[in-house]
């Protein structure tokens, strides 16, 4: 009789166990938030959209896991360890094509925050991140101005400021013909090495029909 007696009260305890659990899914409200950006954020993003022109297409705070992936072969925990320290972090912009909208370039907005000690030791990690994984992060300074064709010249580094090498058009064999047309217009391609900037010293392909199509694309070559 006893445990008939201690069943039924095991019984009374799971049921209000549950019936807290349903009512705590409803305790939770939300609230939209005002705006994006912080107005520097938002005066950037302008610059940035004037910089890129048709070239190009930006989209603003995207998630670092949505660009970034750990790679295989770390073995389940470590993957989950490198994969949460991407997880809560964003890029300021992301530079797409504008096609296919693969993913071209990160950019970030460094304001006085970025002075500090945790914001520097998360930029040398997402510095370090990008720069393994291959994809080019420029960093801009917060300013109440900026020049359009500075920000544009970042990003694109500008092919008059380039030196052939050779001086004439590389002959494309056959076989690698598809791999050396512009995906814009479909002029071959010639290996450039850029002369000033950032970028000095870079050897990239662009586009033979330029001013008319100003593709570029990085090369391994």
């Amino acid at each position: 009789m006893e445990w008939l007696l201690l069943l039924g009260l095991l019984f009374l305890v799971v049921l209000v166990i549950l019936a807290k659990q349903r009512d705590g899914a409803n305790d939770f409200s939300y609230e939209k938030n005002g705006q994006l950006f912080s107005p520097a954020e938002r005066s950037f993003f302008g610059v940035l959209n004037q910089a890129v022109q048709d070239q190009a297409v930006v989209f603003g705070k995207v998630r670092v896991a949505d660009i970034l992936r750990p790679p295989k072969g770390l073995g389940r925990s470590n993957w989950q360890k490198a994969f949460n320290r991407i997880s809560s972090k964003h890029f300021d912009y992301v530079i797409c094509t504008p096609d296919t909208l693969s993913v071209l370039a990160v950019v970030e907005l460094d304001d006085k925050s970025h002075a500090k000690g945790k914001r520097l030791e998360r930029d040398r990690f997402l510095e370090s991140a990008c720069s393994g994984a291959g994809l080019p992060l420029h960093r801009f300074k917060a300013a109440a101005t900026y020049s359009i064709s500075d920000v544009r010249n970042v990003l694109f580094p500008p092919v008059e400021e380039a030196v052939d090498e050779p001086s004439l058009p590389e002959i494309i064999q056959a076989e690698d013909k598809e791999k050396h047309v512009c995906p814009k217009c479909a002029s071959p391609l010639v290996k450039k090495i850029a002369k000033k900037g950032e970028h000095k010293g870079t050897q990239f392909l662009a586009c033979s029909a330029f001013p008319k199509c100003r593709y570029i694309e990085n090369s391994n070559a």
